[in-house]
């Protein structure tokens, strides 16, 4: 129900922000090398991400005993005095919020006469993102922010997820949907004033996700800036490897000795 009236809410926000009228020449095409390897690395990260699901070792009585937020670099050190549920539960919201904005696109006739080629795009950076990160978070095995706070209960440290936290899930995706949202609009009205208005919405959205990411202290600094760098690049690349006759950016398979495959994106 919640999801639903998040979908109602950007439809008509969307319905007042999309220009009419336009000469239409698509910026995006659909061809069977990118996306064939988007989604193929998209689909092994992902599955790469649920095996090493499986080397995730929660914390013991004796590890939580041992922690002490001095063991904890300078700049990250503060997010150990926070935890915060209502903070947790807002960064669902405005994530969802986030998730759901390229329905927006609905609202204009141009977009939506390309939603599928959206839609494929959308779905590639978002099955890559999720499955980078949580490859990246099973190996790396970082300690949540809570887990040094005494306030905290000893159940909630031993969770799985208590020793996910590099690097945040919340803030890559939120930037990886707000770039990736901004990015396609501006290439379909170039011309629009309300570009700006675009890329600064969902750019503070993006930031506000990471914010109260720290807030609820599931993150540290470290881990909401590399989210939200990576989410970047994802939520341009995508759109970027779509271009027609895109000269600048584009995928070369080579082969090399011992039966193996490289792809090389070039710039």
């Amino acid at each position: 129900m919640k999801l639903k009236k998040y979908i109602i809410m950007v439809l008509l926000t969307a319905g007042a922000v999309f220009p009419a009228g336009n000469i239409y020449s698509s910026p995006y095409e659909l061809t069977p090398v990118t996306d064939g390897l988007l989604t193929g690395s998209g689909a092994a990260l992902y599955g790469l991400s649920l095996y090493t699901e499986k080397i995730v070792d929660p914390l013991t009585d004796e590890e939580i005993a041992g922690l002490s937020k001095n063991d904890i670099n300078s700049f990250d050190r503060s997010a150990a005095d926070n935890w915060s549920p209502a903070a947790d539960d807002w960064s669902d919201r405005v994530l969802t919020s986030l998730l759901v904005s390229p329905l927006a696109f609905l609202a204009g006739d141009e977009p939506r006469s390309d939603f599928v080629t959206i839609g494929v795009m959308y779905a590639e950076s978002f099955i890559i993102t999720q499955g980078l990160n949580g490859t990246v978070k099973n190996t790396v095995q970082r300690k949540r922010p809570y887990t040094y706070n005494p306030d905290v209960s000893d159940d909630d440290k031993k969770r799985d997820d208590a020793v996910r936290s590099f690097y945040s899930g919340h803030t890559v995706s939120a930037f990886n949907s707000a770039v990736f949202v901004s990015t396609v609009f501006s290439e379909y009205y170039p011309e629009s004033s309300w570009r700006y208005a675009v890329w600064g919405t969902t750019l503070t959205a993006a930031s506000l996700t990471g914010f109260l990411r720290y807030q609820a202290g599931m993150h540290y600094p470290t881990d909401i800036i590399t989210g939200a760098v990576i989410g970047s690049v994802t939520g341009w690349l995508i759109p970027a490897l779509h271009r027609p006759g895109n000269s600048n950016i584009s995928f070369r398979v080579i082969t090399g000795e011992e039966n193996m495959i490289a792809v090389i994106l070039s710039f």
